[in-house]
């Protein structure tokens, strides 16, 4: 059954299967002995070595993701030379090996742990020994899946890539080092242009220079160092790179390279608005709406805003080499079709939407469920505006969808949460009285049920799944099956959601359904069954913590 809907899976699938074991494996021991090691010394953190070790796995974070955007036009090709190099199995004495040491260096950190919390004296001659130990562990780690030669061949291979990625993140670690001293010159300039913008419109603005706070009336806020905009900075100048080398064949260098001083300007501006715009909406609206909803998500408004114009800027200002014509995705059924708008965006904007609105109810937070019309009328929009671009829906409705969709469903209300303490959404509709009550479930369940499964189908399912196997997704096939991008995509689909676990498993199944088929409307109505059942489950059992 399997092989008949998806083909072979061939040696792919099974390296698939292998290295996610032994990531698997890997994140385990690097949690536990994180866990086991607990050690916060006094004194200039340079002379910590403890300081050095985080900054060196840091490091290595950052630098694996950039190793796999540098060779992402050459992921086949890696694939095949790891295939060729790799272990054909995890189990054997390396992993044995690897064990053994794990369980020593286990040891070794909870007794290192023990004696500092007992000893005035950090047991400094220890700390070499347990570096050794981690060492090791880390070089068995890598022996299970690839003996250690064949492993300095392939960075031999893409040694290029290589020394790119891991000079740039390190560049990365030095300045987020670099900008904590300087979140204080930020800090300042911020609550200047803040107090700048707030003094246009409000007559009664008092700005603390000392303790860098700002205050209208009787609500003020402190512009710390998170309130700098340095992080805004940040995603925005990682948004820019990833942008310019992801679209860097349609891009004309060096005019390209203008969107980072743009994006940085826009980001900081917008970061002042936002600023003043809280002390506002805490002065004269509301303190509690201003505190936990606006404060929390204008930012990433603001990042929304400034990655949606970067992205428009580039055809305005004559940065794009060249435009390509949409070329006709091989769906049948809501397909791009050549239009005004390419397949990307065909297939991204409901879903951008789809976010904007549901950032603009949390920054409106608590008083957010009226503004869940604005979501469904920004979804609806943008589907209308890309009609043109969608081929008509097929009339049948399959009945593997709507199983996968019940199962879904079942699943769904199953694992949830049975009490509903905290949750004051039947109140709330008790109160506006039955005729408003009744508006505003319809407009929900129009949003729930319809336009929701669309935007996250088209998103994560019409592109992102695709995205992640070809560059060009629209000419890979909806059964081109990969391991790599079912995983990848099931879990990012998983994390938009409350219980991300639930939320993976259910973004696989969708994903299965359109595979089966080779239909993406397959996957958009088992979504749609899914939110219906959970819909109506809420409504006549009152379980209003599903909605």
């Amino acid at each position: 059954m399997f092989t008949r809907a998806f083909g072979k899976v061939g040696v792919g699938g099974l390296v698939g299967f292998r290295t996610l074991a032994w990531l698997i494996l890997g994140i385990t021991e690097m949690l536990i002995i994180s866990l086991l090691f607990d050690f916060t010394p006094g004194g200039a953190p340079h002379h910590n070595p403890v300081y050095y070790v985080t900054r060196a796995a840091r490091w290595v974070a950052i630098a694996i993701p950039m190793l796999i955007l540098l060779t992402w036009t050459e992921r086949q090709a890696m694939a095949a030379t790891w295939a060729a190099l790799e272990n054909r199995g995890i189990l054997g004495p390396a992993l044995l090996v690897n064990l053994a040491i794990f369980a020593v260096t286990a040891a070794a950190s909870a007794a290192f742990t023990a004696h500092a919390a007992t000893s005035s004296t950090p047991p400094w001659h220890l700390l070499g020994l347990l570096g050794v130990l981690v060492a090791a562990m880390a070089a068995s780690l890598l022996s299970i899946i690839i003996p250690l030669p064949r492993l300095a061949s392939l960075v031999w291979t893409w040694r290029r890539q290589t020394l790119i990625a891991g000079g740039a993140s390190l560049a990365v670690v030095l300045l987020a080092d670099a900008a904590l001293h300087l979140w204080e010159v930020m800090s300042d300039a911020t609550l200047l242009l803040a107090a700048s913008i707030l003094r246009l419109y409000e007559t009664n603005v008092v700005v603390d220079h000392v303790e860098r706070g700002i205050r209208v009336g009787e609500f003020g806020v402190l512009i710390w160092d998170s309130c700098s905009g340095l992080e805004g900075l940040a995603l925005v100048a990682g948004f820019v790179t990833i942008y310019l080398w992801a679209f860097r064949n349609e891009l004309s260098f060096p005019r390209a390279l203008w969107l980072y001083p743009i994006g940085l300007a826009a980001s900081w501006l917008l970061n002042g608005v936002r600023i003043a715009a809280l002390v506002s909406i805490g002065a004269h609206v509301s303190p509690e709406m201003a505190v936990k909803g606006f404060h929390s998500q204008a930012g990433w408004i603001a990042f929304l805003l400034v990655a949606l114009g970067l992205m428009t800027l580039s055809g305005r200002l004559g940065l794009m080499a060249n435009t390509s014509t949409s070329v006709r995705a091989q769906s049948p059924d809501l397909a791009p079709l050549p239009g005004r708008f390419g397949a990307t965006v065909t297939h991204l904007l409901p879903f951008v939407a789809l976010m904007i609105g549901s950032i603009a109810m949390s920054a409106v937070a608590p008083h957010d469920r009226p503004v869940y019309l604005l979501k469904v009328i920004l979804v609806g929009t943008a589907l209308w505006v890309c009609r043109r671009n969608y081929e008509t829906w097929r009339a049948a409705i399959p009945a593997t969808s709507l199983a996968a969709g019940l199962l879904v469903g079942i699943a769904w209300i199953a694992t949830s949460p049975t009490s509903e303490a905290g949750h004051t959404l039947g109140q709330w509709l008790s109160e506006i009285g039955p005729w408003l009550a009744i508006g505003w479930l319809t407009v929900r369940g129009i949003g729930t049920i319809v336009l929701v499964p669309i935007a996250e189908e088209l998103a994560f399912r019409g592109f992102l799944y695709r995205r992640l196997i070809q560059r060009d997704f629209h000419l890979v096939g909806p059964t081109t099956f990969s391991w790599m991008a079912l995983i990848a995509s099931s879990l990012l689909f998983g994390v938009l959601h409350d219980r991300w676990l639930a939320g993976t498993l259910a973004g696989a199944i969708f994903a299965l359904v359109m595979l089966r088929s080779g239909r993406l409307g397959d996957a958009i109505l088992a979504h749609a069954t899914a939110n219906a059942l959970i819909f109506a489950w809420a409504l006549v059992f009152r379980q209003w913590s599903l909605l």
